[in-house]
């Protein structure tokens, strides 16, 4: 059964949460909003919130007991990294905590590129979610780093990383 299938099928069944399905995967990162290992869920968003419905690692079965969700207030600014295979979509909130959704890009993923962009869109929107904006600091010349911050990269991992 391809995805297009699978969703119909939950759609007939009524187990499909939320609106703009996407097939999307998680694993832990530092952003301490998921903290599991990697795992593959559906993705979807209704009435500001965003549903993870877990998805059995073989068969692709719905794992309902697994299943989580976020509210989309928590978040303030996103960042898209894409690469050439898989995007990664960050979602960060006001205390530097963030979640890592992968998913997969091409032509037989379009469906899930468009409903991730649709869901931005939205909380953009409806929930005043803005572009990351990175910090600029000023990077140190060698042999300079005196007060032993480091690299700006160390810096911004530190920020993130505050409590």
């Amino acid at each position: 059964m391809n995805k297009q299938e699978f969703l119909l099928e939950m759609r007939k069944n009524h187990t499909l949460k939320g609106r703009k399905p996407c097939f999307i995967s998680l694993r832990f990162n530092a952003g301490k909003i998921y903290n599991e290992g990697y795992s593959e869920f559906i993705m979807s968003f209704k009435d500001g919130i965003l549903y993870f419905q877990k998805l059995t690692k073989f068969f692709k079965k719905l794992k309902p007991a697994l299943d989580f969700e976020l509210n989309a207030k928590r978040f303030i600014e996103y960042r898209i990294d894409e690469k050439s295979f898989i995007n990664a979509l960050y979602l960060y909130d006001d205390t530097g905590r963030y979640i890592d959704i992968c998913y997969q890009v091409g032509k037989d993923n379009s469906s899930t590129m468009m409903n991730i962009q649709r869901i931005i869109d939205e909380m953009t929107k409806d929930y005043n979610l803005k572009p990351f904006k990175e910090e600029v600091f000023d990077e140190p010349e060698e042999g300079t780093d005196s007060e032993g911050e480091g690299s700006n990269q160390e810096i911004r991992n530190k920020w993130f990383q505050k409590e």
